[in-house]
């Protein structure tokens, strides 16, 4: 009987050893990484490595890059303590899956181009928030001593789960300590000892203490907010909704928003314009798409909205909203920008080729980008927390338009929109009217021009 053929190894490859140094020292330590270890897990002799890495200190280097590489990296101009609050606890979850790294992860001379771009994104996510370079030196220094030092404390504890726990406590306590001790024995006994309590959950409790002082390193801004608007020419403010698009119509002289509905864009405003000489159109969509990168625009108004900064998603690039489906937008965009498709944006996707068509027949109107948030939080100077969708929200939104100069609309819901579609078009409306006065500001200013040659800005 012929001998049964082999099946070809997997050819041997940097990425290829890498991942396997890896497996080896989460299973066996970093002890036992060596150079012919690893060349036997691989079934290769050991010289065949060095066509890939040079030496085992390079290897240390790829492995602890490959690290980084799975803790979350701030967004720049996000929101300075959600980004890095995921970025502690992604580290952690990371440096539990490779023990051996903790103490590593800053100790290498030659960081890789993950480690890099990791601390770059930290950097930028606190410089586009304002902090100094002095500051960003003290963020990392008590951010990463946090999380470093409570890795080194949780993998070194003696003890794993409640059980073994509850066994040292009884062998440590005996009755001596006990009273020798009050204190100690009290924290133990009431506390540590107690059912469902791990050191695991003290981590994110004692994260959010060291961001609130890092909150004090934070650039102090007194908020500031605008006088009420003056309605001098009808400008139109524009949302979505199921219905297609709702509008508020601000008007000289009129006691309150106009609220119009309508299934298209080009049919809004065009019934709009029956009946008042509107000059400016606002509307709460992304306009001008990028062709390979993500829009200023966008970093912009997350950092405008601090604690709110994920309600202002990323726009995609133009090629990735012709995609037929997430998927193949998310590949398309992934392989121009470095950047995944999100369910909210890819939802978006038929009103803002929409919109996108309307503007490129050029409209003889002004149309601006807007975005409610932000308008809202320019009103209040700060962000409204409740969310629009609740009676707290809407009661919100209600007074910053009232304090602004926008009267409460017509109505607020109907058949085909909600309440808050009506208050988001009311805030771009007051955007818009700020424009027609020359009040408005630019999200960024100059507005980047992409290959389709619309200005893309958000004003507010």
């Amino acid at each position: 009987m012929p001998p049964r053929p082999r099946s070809p190894r997997p050819s041997l490859s940097r990425t290829r050893i890498v991942e396997e140094a890896v497996a080896l020292a989460d299973t066996d330590g970093l002890a036992a990484l060596s150079m012919r270890a690893l060349a036997g897990r691989l079934g290769v002799e050991a010289m065949s490595l060095y066509h890939h890495v040079p030496n085992k200190d390079a290897l240390l280097d790829a492995m602890v890059d490959a690290v980084f590489d799975e803790m979350h990296s701030p967004v720049v101009g996000g929101d300075w303590r959600p980004e890095l609050r995921a970025r502690s606890v992604s580290g952690r979850a990371a440096l539990l899956r490779h023990r051996w790294a903790v103490g590593l992860m800053d100790a290498r001379r030659s960081p890789g181009p993950a480690a890099v771009a990791h601390h770059d994104a930290v950097i930028g996510c606190l410089l586009a928030q304002g902090f100094s370079l002095p500051a960003v030196g003290h963020v990392f220094a008590l951010v990463d001593a946090h999380l470093y030092g409570f890795m080194v404390q949780e993998l070194a504890l003696p003890f794993v789960g409640e059980e073994e726990l509850a066994q040292i406590g009884d062998e440590i306590i005996d009755e001596a300590t006990a009273a020798a001790y009050p204190h100690f024995t009290a924290f133990a006994r009431e506390h540590a000892m107690q059912p469902g309590w791990t050191f695991g959950a003290e981590f994110e409790v004692t994260l959010d203490l060291v961001l609130g002082a890092v909150a004090g390193l934070a650039p102090a801004s007194a908020p500031t907010t605008p006088a009420p608007v003056s309605v001098d020419v009808p400008v139109l403010g524009v949302d979505g909704c199921s219905a297609g698009w709702v509008g508020a119509l601000l008007e000289p002289g009129a006691p309150r928003p106009r609220v119009v509905v309508a299934a298209t864009i080009a049919e809004l405003v065009e019934t709009v314009r029956e009946t008042a000489d509107v000059r400016v159109v606002g509307i709460d969509i992304p306009i001008g798409l990028p062709d390979s990168t993500t829009r200023a625009a966008d970093a912009l108004a997350r950092r405008a909205l601090p604690g709110k900064a994920s309600s202002v998603f990323t726009t995609l690039t133009r090629v990735a909203y012709g995609a037929p489906d997430r998927a193949g937008a998310d590949a398309v965009n992934r392989s121009l920008s470095g950047q995944g498709v999100g369910a909210q944006a890819f939802a978006l996707r038929a009103k803002i080729l929409e919109v996108d068509a309307w503007v490129r027949s050029r409209p003889t109107v002004e149309v601006l980008e807007v975005h409610p948030e932000v308008c809202f939080a320019r009103m209040a100077g700060a962000p409204l927390r409740p969310s629009k969708k609740t009676d707290e929200g809407r009661r919100a939104r209600l007074d910053a338009l009232a304090a602004a100069g926008i009267p409460r609309p017509s109505v607020l819901e109907g058949r085909g929109y909600a309440a808050d579609d009506v208050l988001d078009a009311c805030a771009v409306a007051w955007t818009a009217a700020r424009f027609a006065a020359g009040d408005a500001e630019r999200l960024p200013d100059p507005p980047e021009v992409f290959s389709d040659g619309i200005p893309a800005a958000i004003h507010v």
